[in-house]
């Protein structure tokens, strides 16, 4: 029987007659997850070799990127710096998948049967719902659809790309009531989700914005000292009951623009920039969908 430790080099060795031409076809059949996986399970893939600029992982994604994303993808997904390109093509994965809410915070949510749906029947608290595509560039639209709501306690819009829940607690630091637009008067909570910054949120104060179906206000907050009601100008309109609210978050442009039932009503905020995720807060028993849609002209 051989040594165990010569077993373990059979693999390596056997790679080392391929040439990096047929490694790299066979693994284009993988998606970025797998590419990741490879790059981990053997040197020969994951670590440039000599008079190579890239790994075969992050060779073989930085051509799936190329062949497949188009202009407006691209325009969503500028890479980082420090930014691999298995990475890249994760991302373009995310952005190519229907949305869905994520993560779930409160204690008003019933199960999911859909993922892309939240049904909400709260006790005189609010809760938030949280998708997991983080947005980082060009124009991105999406529509909120409401169903069986019996008031307008509802808001609907972009929040930075933090976690409600990894370690911070519902009742003792939420106090019972996920509401992400208020924070400032619980100075713990408010440090909890700051803390939560990188780089990518860039210069913007403006961490999490949203809608108020109830008055058609803009409310938005830095989760530092300031939180803002803003009567933002143009057709600003409530939603009572039942319908749709679309939004089209524009970071070439830094602004969220608001939608009803089709109907363009204005830009509700500017000077947005950086990262974020589409958020829900609800406060009132409702069913609310999520899905994307293109961006209107």
């Amino acid at each position: 029987m051989e040594p165990r430790n010569k077993q373990a080099q059979l693999p390596s060795a056997a790679l080392d007659v391929l040439g990096n031409d047929l490694l790299v076809r066979c693994a284009s059949y993988l998606d970025a997850d797998g590419l990741a996986q490879l790059g981990r399970t053997s040197a020969r893939f994951g670590i440039p070799q000599a008079g190579q600029e890239r790994s075969i992982a992050n060779e073989v994604a930085r051509q799936r990127f190329r062949e497949s994303a188009t202009d407006e993808e691209r325009s969503r997904l500028p890479k980082y710096d420090d930014e691999s390109d298995v990475g890249l093509l994760r991302a373009l994965e995310q952005l190519r998948r229907p949305l869905c809410f994520d993560e779930l915070a409160g204690y008003g949510f019933s199960p999911q049967e859909n993922p892309a749906s939240v049904m909400c029947t709260p006790d005189e608290c609010w809760s938030t719902a949280v998708s997991g595509l983080v947005m980082r560039g060009g124009r991105h639209f999406v529509e909120f659809t409401i169903n069986d709501v019996l008031s307008s306690f509802i808001h609907l819009g972009v929040i930075r790309p933090v976690s409600l829940t990894d370690g911070i607690e519902l009742q003792a630091d939420w106090r019972g009531s996920v509401y992400p637009l208020s924070v400032r008067y619980i100075p713990a909570l408010s440090e909890k989700l700051r803390s939560q910054r990188t780089a990518r949120w860039g210069e913007s104060r403006v961490h999490c914005c949203a809608y108020y179906c109830l008055s058609g206000r803009c409310d938005w907050t830095d989760w530092d000292n300031e939180q803002v009601f803003f009567e933002w100008q143009e057709r600003r309109e409530e939603l009572e009951g039942s319908g749709t609210i679309g939004l089209l978050l524009d970071l070439d442009e830094g602004t969220l623009t608001v939608f009803k039932d089709g109907r363009r009503l204005g830009a509700m905020k500017e000077g947005l920039g950086g990262e974020y995720c589409w958020f829900v807060t609800v406060g009132t028993p409702c069913t609310i969908s999520i899905s994307r849609g293109r961006a209107p002209n």
